[in-house]
């Protein structure tokens, strides 16, 4: 029965009560009424039978039914505030809603999710070997009901570990990240070294968005590769880890593994290749760098401002903007700076992107690296980019325009 039935039929059930109760107070008031109305016409009968055969004096008369009917509407009035003011209190309806609400509940609600677990724990073999030993894709409804009566599975067996690990799976296609998580870490408390859990809670924490996720999955993928060194779906992650973190050795030797154990030609062949074709670039990339070590001439060193600040940067022939910067206080001079694309100030822009390389040098009084009067600084150099030539600037020059 759907919810919108189950509703009509409570405001229906409620309507009826108050109309029982309506139709009640209705008949109470017509009976008491009638009463008074026999009454009054039987009193009035006694006052003409005397006025007929006793000669009761006309004045005595009037002055009789003047009262009768006094009486008659001063009843009549007390009969109407009477069944008026007595009102069915008002806990009464809501007590009639809340045990309407209540047994609805108990007869369709209850019923119907006892009745859904009950189907579901009997569908548990069937659905088991279409899903999982069949790898059949399962309809939303299938995966729920499978997942429900997996659910009331391990409500009686919470200790096996395979049920964990796979009701997590379904947790994570049905998209209940709380749940999955939840089930992943029960599955690895009972038991630790299964490489299965391992490598899917680390693919889920990667891919969920978890907190520390990255961190968590790599050390859970450690521990895989230790129970199994060729486990094919660890390297990969471990490879996908590192590359994120920028660990471009631990990238590659994973790859470089993975690729040994796949087919040659193979689609998934194919993609780790460029994977690690792109980890060694990266790494050539990294490794890329110029040290530059910087002196301040005899005559400036009066003229150092206080709260120096040393700006080294390098820059692109045509492009002014800073590919990598190092900046540091001015303390003792000469000082060695190291620029690599580590220094780059936007990810698209680095060192390893130019041809030419056009070093820069300056010691800053406000800490702004932009030349302003005041500022010390040393002669550009331009170098052919990927040099292997150490380079010494001198700071020799004091802007005064």
């Amino acid at each position: 029965m759907s919810s919108l039935w189950l509703i009509m039929l409570l405001m229906l059930l409620v309507a009826v009560v108050f109309v029982l109760l309506a139709t009640g107070r209705q008949r109470r008031y017509r009976k008491r009424q009638d009463e008074n109305q026999r009454w009054y016409e039987q009193r009035l009968a006694e006052l003409e039978e005397e006025r007929s055969q006793y000669a009761l004096p006309e004045e005595e008369y009037r002055h009789a039914k003047q009262e009768l009917d006094k009486t008659f509407l001063k009843d009549s009035e007390n009969v109407e505030e009477s069944i008026h003011w007595h009102r069915t209190p008002i806990v009464t309806p809501i007590l009639l809603l809340v045990i309407i609400s209540s047994v609805l509940y108990w007869a369709f609600g209850s019923w119907q999710l006892q009745l859904q677990a009950e189907n579901a724990r009997e569908r548990l073999p069937e659905l088991g070997k279409s899903l999982l030993q069949q790898n059949q894709q399962g309809s939303p409804e299938e995966i729920n009901t499978f997942a429900l009566g997996l659910r009331q599975k391990l409500m009686n067996n919470p200790d096996d570990p395979i049920a964990w690990w796979i009701y997590a799976g379904l947790m994570v296609d049905l998209g209940a990240v709380d749940d999955a998580n939840e089930a992943f870490q029960k599955s690895l408390q009972l038991a630790p070294d299964s490489v299965n859990t391992l490598v899917s809670y680390s693919r889920f924490l990667l891919m969920s968005g978890v907190e520390n996720g990255q961190s968590k999955a790599a050390q859970l993928l450690a521990r895989a590769l230790q129970q199994e060194p060729g486990n094919i779906e660890a390297l990969s992650l471990l490879g996908f880890v590192a590359f994120e973190r920028q660990d471009w050795d631990q990238a590659i030797s994973a790859w470089q593994l993975l690729k040994e154990r796949l087919a040659d030609g193979s689609e998934r062949y194919q993609a780790v290749a460029n994977a690690l074709e792109r980890a060694k670039e990266q790494k050539r990339e990294a490794q890329i760098q110029l040290q530059v070590t910087v002196k301040l001439s005899e005559d400036l060193r009066n003229q150092l401002p206080a709260n120096a600040v040393l700006f080294v940067y390098v820059t692109g022939k045509e492009k002014p903007m800073p590919a990598a910067v190092v900046r540091q206080p001015a303390g003792e001079f000469p000082v060695t700076i190291t620029l690599s694309n580590q220094n780059a100030m936007l990810p698209d822009y680095q060192m390893s992107d130019l041809d030419y390389w056009q070093i820069h040098a300056r010691v800053s009084q406000d800490e702004k690296i932009e030349r302003q009067a005041g500022d010390l600084e040393a002669d550009t150099v331009t170098i052919k980019a990927d040099s292997s030539t150490d380079l010494t600037l001198t700071l020799s020059t004091r802007i005064d325009e």
